[in-house]
């Protein structure tokens, strides 16, 4: 839209130059106020955001000026005024081009400045109630657990101990996990990842991560298609544990009990294709845009727990092996999730993300 706008005005400009043009060869008596009318068509730079435009109509003034010189009517009677008139007007298009173009450099960088600093403070709310809203509970269920024992410690058995103990326990590693998370999250916006590159067996590692996930939702079926899937890669075996791990769980969290959970691979292009699809309540398509983004969370996921980092670090450590991530999603229908890695990436990088897609 914004180019389209830039166009407009351009031909516009140009239109305006044509005629000042005309002026300056029909009315050569007054060459001074001609020259200074070469600078409005400048000027009226600050319009047009393009800057190939903008040199273009600045040289078109240039050019023009200098094309009037050479047309013979009517003659010119004092040569050395009108010759340095016409210098004159053409430092004055140049000075004036150049101080438009430094005006709405500087109108743009601010505005980018600006979208950022709108994108840092929506971060860093989002990242403020993820922490309020993700601590609470923990923190709660932690003062309830110790609350008990102190009002019961005259009389509390052993074994009760324990079961608080181990609600405690298992708060606290809920609490470190979303640390670590975040910190996570916080060394990939920095580009400070750090891959320990080995040979993977890909299949190993997912039905490894499959079997964790189905000890800890038995009222789930996973099923596992692998076999066309290449088993050795060349990759960091943490990180993209982490990947499969997160992506699967999801997919159960995000679905019913006794449903269905999908994993298959195969080999494409030279890529391992991991698709988890899950039949669960879907994504809207809005979101489906900013849901890679830190601390987002899709509009449906209340009542979810998630801190909305877990994706943004998926991606990151998808994209640093060289490999994509894809999501596609109906709402109320599920989802699948398609991670592409490549078995030997050509220039793997180990410390920092690529920050190129090389499916795009």
């Amino acid at each position: 839209m914004r180019t389209r706008i830039g166009i407009r005005w351009f031909f516009l400009i140009v239109t305006i130059q044509i005629a000042i043009f005309f002026l300056d060869v029909f009315i050569v008596e007054d060459d001074v106020s001609i020259g200074f009318l070469y600078t409005l068509p400048t000027l009226m730079c600050f319009f047009v955001r393009d800057r190939v435009l903008q040199v273009t109509i600045i040289g078109i003034s240039v050019v023009l000026i200098i094309v009037g010189c050479f047309i013979p009517l009517p003659v010119r009677d004092d040569l050395l005024v009108f010759a340095a008139n016409r210098f004159l007007s053409v430092i004055t298009v140049i000075i004036t081009g150049v101080m438009v173009y430094i005006r709405v450099t500087l109108a743009q960088t601010l505005a980018d400045a600006l979208i950022a600093e709108k994108d840092a403070s929506a971060t860093q709310r989002a990242f403020v109630s993820m922490i309020s809203h993700e601590f609470r509970m923990p923190l709660a269920v932690i003062e309830g657990e110790a609350c008990q024992m102190i009002d019961n410690s005259d009389h509390i058995a052993p074994e009760e101990i324990a079961k608080c103990a181990g609600v405690i326990r298992e708060s606290v590693t809920r609490m470190v996990a979303l640390i670590e998370a975040v910190l996570y999250s916080s060394r990939a916006q920095e580009n400070k990842i750090v891959l320990h590159v080995e040979s993977v067996d890909l299949r190993i590692l997912i039905r490894e991560v499959c079997r964790q996930r189905a000890r800890a939702a038995p009222n789930h079926r996973i099923v596992e298609i692998l076999l066309d899937l290449p088993s050795i890669i060349q990759g960091d075996r943490n990180l993209l544990t982490y990947v499969f791990d997160n992506i699967i769980a999801n997919a159960v969290k995000y679905s019913s009990d006794k449903s269905i959970i999908n994993i298959s691979g195969k080999y494409e292009n030279n890529f391992a294709v991991i698709s988890i699809q899950d039949y669960g309540i879907g994504i809207p398509a809005d979101d489906q845009l900013k849901l890679f983004e830190p601390y987002f969370r899709a509009s449906n996921s209340a009542g979810f727990r998630g801190s909305g980092v877990g994706l943004y670090i998926v991606r990151s450590v998808v994209r640093l092996h060289g490999g994509r991530v894809m999501v596609q999603s109906e709402l109320g229908q599920g989802s699948i999730f398609t991670v592409y890695l490549p078995l030997h990436p050509p220039s793997i990088s180990v410390n920092g993300n690529r920050g190129e897609d090389p499916l795009e």
